[in-house]
């Protein structure tokens, strides 16, 4: 944003009137002229939204010229006296969507402090809480995470049984694919009948956003605000993850071991977690599992890329491991309206993926051929390939998903996957569902598969 003032002497506020031009909106009176960048606007209040005469146009401002980090930037806004009809057809808000009445839905704001680098609570208080001040809102609960069990403790005594008794609530939660998982595996292990399906307003605040990225929510720097306006509530698709019965979390960087589902599981029951966004194994599960770490989360997004050049070119010299499993595969057949089991032939492999969104980062294009919440599952495989080549091949899904044209990729739409492990160090037992990584024992197997039924919505422009 650029500033350009004439007088040292403040202007008054309610004297700004606003054009719009080329790719700013120009806010200027007698005293002073404002240039606002359009990626900056958020929208304009009007009347009936804001207390004052006239309109209120809120944008994100930047502390330093040229910076671009959460905590450089904060909401700002300027009193209108006038619109050009450009602006007001593009960015005009007279009335709060269902979701942000506190009447109609109860509001929840969960902000995960360990997610990312820390930027949570920066988005919540320079931008989320004085948003909310400017629409009026002020009716909502307020919840800092202080575990990793935090929002699925939130989830049991509140949203939960919320749901089950048909009340409306919406969690707006400022993290990254973490703490959906948590909320959508806690959702799925409940016992329930008939809910009223909760909405999360995802708020990206993670080094892993692959949702947020699939969803546009980080396009620019406005974008997760205008959807907090303009979404709507869309069914989030779901899948699950069985695993044989000596599956557990791995916890604490690595140092321990948890049991999955521990406060849901019946006897016998085999464990069960669910997802959103990715289930995968080999380069992609261990990159994920040794980059959650302090050290390597000071890195943001870039942990992961460092963590899978160590593991494609080894420190000692050795060649990149090879992972040993039977994978097995249902597809749908079209011709027959049926679906069938087919196995892999290969039993080494090097990148194993399942996932129902594009995007893993920003640039990550991992499934181009994947809609965001189609409920679609599509799988992405290459056995052991030089290190050089996997590279080159990760590169080219950073131009547009152009990796899954590569003949040693193998890509399709699949209805389930199971692996059983043959490998006798747990490190390369690891695998990974949205971020949590698990450990399964020796010769032991995971599946995926589809869930029929979504018992969660998350609000998106996204197909509206």
């Amino acid at each position: 944003m650029q500033a350009r003032e004439s007088m040292v002497q403040p202007p008054d506020p309610s004297q700004f009137r606003a054009d719009l031009i080329e790719n700013s909106v120009r806010c200027h009176n007698e005293w002073k002229e404002i240039t606002v960048a359009i990626d900056d606007i958020v929208c304009v209040l009007s009347e009936t939204l804001c207390t004052e005469v006239g309109y209120k146009l809120l944008f994100i401002q930047r502390r330093s010229e040229g910076i671009n980090t959460e905590d450089s930037t904060y909401l700002e806004s300027i009193q209108l006296i006038s619109l050009s009809p450009a602006l007001r057809s593009q960015y005009l808000c007279t009335e709060l969507p269902r979701h942000l009445c506190s009447h109609e839905s109860g509001i929840h704001i969960i902000i995960s402090t360990a997610s990312g680098t820390g930027a949570a609570r920066h988005l919540y208080k320079n931008i989320l809480q004085p948003f909310l001040l400017q629409l009026g809102i002020c009716d909502y609960s307020v919840h800092e995470t202080q575990s990793s069990q935090t929002i699925t403790e939130l989830c049991k005594s509140d949203f939960i049984p919320c749901a089950q008794a048909g009340t409306h609530k919406t969690i707006i939660l400022l993290s990254g694919d973490g703490g959906i998982v948590d909320v959508v595996d806690a959702i799925y292990n409940a016992s329930w009948h008939s809910i009223a399906r909760p909405t999360i307003a995802l708020v990206p605040a993670g080094t892993g956003n692959a949702m947020a990225y699939s969803l546009g929510l980080t396009s620019y720097p406005t974008s997760w605000l205008k959807e907090l306006l303009q979404g709507r509530p869309r069914p989030l698709p779901t899948f699950g993850a069985k695993f044989s019965p000596g599956a557990q979390y791995v916890t604490e960087e690595g140092r321990a071991r948890a049991s999955i589902c521990a406060s849901f599981k019946t006897k016998n029951e085999v464990p069960k977690v669910h997802g959103a966004v990715v289930a995968s194994w080999g380069i992609h599960a261990a990159l994920v599992a040794d980059s959650d770490t302090t050290e390597y989360r000071r890195f943001g997004g870039d942990r992961f890329k460092l963590a899978a050049e160590e593991l494609l070119f080894p420190p000692n010299g050795a060649e990149s491991h090879r992972y040993t499993g039977t994978i097995s595969l249902t597809r749908w057949d079209s011709q027959t309206n049926s679906e069938y089991e087919e196995t892999m032939e290969i039993k080494e492999h090097m990148y194993v993926l399942a996932t129902m969104v594009p995007r893993l980062e920003r640039e990550f294009m991992i499934s181009p051929e994947s809609i965001p919440l189609d409920g679609r599952l599509r799988m992405i495989h290459f056995g052991p390939v030089p290190s050089e080549k996997a590279m080159q091949l990760m590169t080219s899904a950073y131009q547009g998903g152009q990796h899954v044209f590569d003949r040693s990729v193998f890509y399709s739409e699949i209805e389930r996957l199971k692996i059983v492990f043959q490998e006798t160090d747990e490190r390369w037992r690891r695998v990974c569902i949205d971020g949590r990584i698990i450990a399964i024992e020796c010769d032991g197997w995971m599946e995926i598969y589809k869930e029929p039924e979504s018992l969660l919505n998350i609000l998106t422009s996204v197909g509206v």
